[in-house]
């Protein structure tokens, strides 16, 4: 959308009431512009907000569906699943353990 206001040349006949019109009707052109752009806001937030609530209940849904994949995996295979954590937690205790230890520790 674009805004602009034209500026008419002022021929000498013009008056006072014709000038205090044109401002007038440049007054309302504006005034009826910024209600269209606080309506493009007003939907532009709206929209947002609703891709927000449709993402999170997606993510709430899509959390329940792995709880239930987690929970079915581990009721047909108890003694892998567990072996998989238990090998998970060890490498990610070594790769912290490493990290923190580089850390703290001055390279020279």
């Amino acid at each position: 959308m674009r805004s602009a206001i034209a500026e008419t040349p002022m021929a000498s006949d013009t008056t006072i009431r014709d000038r205090a019109s044109d401002a007038v009707r440049q007054v309302a052109h504006v005034a009826h512009e910024a209600r269209l752009l606080k309506t493009l806001a007003t939907d532009a937030v709206e929209d947002g907000v609703h891709a927000a609530k449709r993402a999170i209940t997606r993510g709430l849904h899509d959390l329940d569906e792995l709880r239930e994949s987690a929970a079915h995996r581990v009721q047909r295979a108890p003694l892998l699943t567990v072996s998989l954590a238990v090998a998970g937690g060890i490498l990610l205790g070594v790769a912290l353990g490493w990290l923190g230890q580089s850390v703290r520790r001055p390279r020279v």
